[in-house]
């Protein structure tokens, strides 16, 4: 994997885990080229990454389900009962 792909992977798995990519957390090239030359995996670097600064992961909430929006029937202009 090059380097270019490499930095690639580690930017999704950011997104993914992280919410944040490589640019959002601070991460310079010298440190992304350091990691991938010492052979690091993108997943191991991300984790090593999170770990050294405390990030804190984000879980996917399921999805909210909302009652559907009511709204006055068009066109309808009677007035409230009892009015």
């Amino acid at each position: 994997m090059d380097k270019t792909q490499w930095t690639t992977a580690v930017d999704q798995l950011m997104r993914r885990d992280w919410q944040i990519g490589v640019d959002d957390a601070g991460i310079d090239e010298q440190q992304l080229a350091d990691h991938w030359r010492g052979g690091e995996t993108p997943a191991a670097f991300v984790d090593w990454f999170a770990e050294k600064y405390d990030l804190i992961r984000f879980e996917r909430s399921p999805s909210v389900r909302t009652a559907p929006a009511t709204s006055p029937r068009s066109g309808s202009r009677r007035p409230p009962a009892g009015a």
